[in-house]
């Protein structure tokens, strides 16, 4: 069993964005985003400083730990980093 563990970056355009698109949307999204990727980056240093590994997703960062193994190893590292764990996606892989 493996666990996959995830930080999201942001949304493919069609889920940051909706309907009509005017230049005013395109600016706002773009400091939204500037906000969100900056925040993302110290959460990001937070991990790598303690011993996380990172490796780039379609629209996240997919991380791995040694000793992370399960869902629940993948908690407990996050809550001992002091990250907030509504920021990722957790997941296990069964493997068959």
């Amino acid at each position: 069993m493996s666990v996959n563990v995830c930080l999201p970056l942001y949304g493919n355009p069609g889920r940051e964005l909706e309907g009509t698109v005017r230049p005013r949307d395109l600016r706002e999204l773009g400091e939204k985003l500037l906000e969100r990727l900056r925040h993302t980056a110290d959460v990001l240093q937070t991990l790598q400083d303690g011993g996380w590994s990172a490796q780039v997703g379609e629209f996240d960062v997919m991380l791995t730990r040694p000793g992370v193994q399960t869902q629940e190893d993948a908690e407990r590292a996050l809550v001992r980093a002091g990250v907030d764990l509504g920021e990722f996606l957790i997941f296990e892989e069964i493997e068959e």
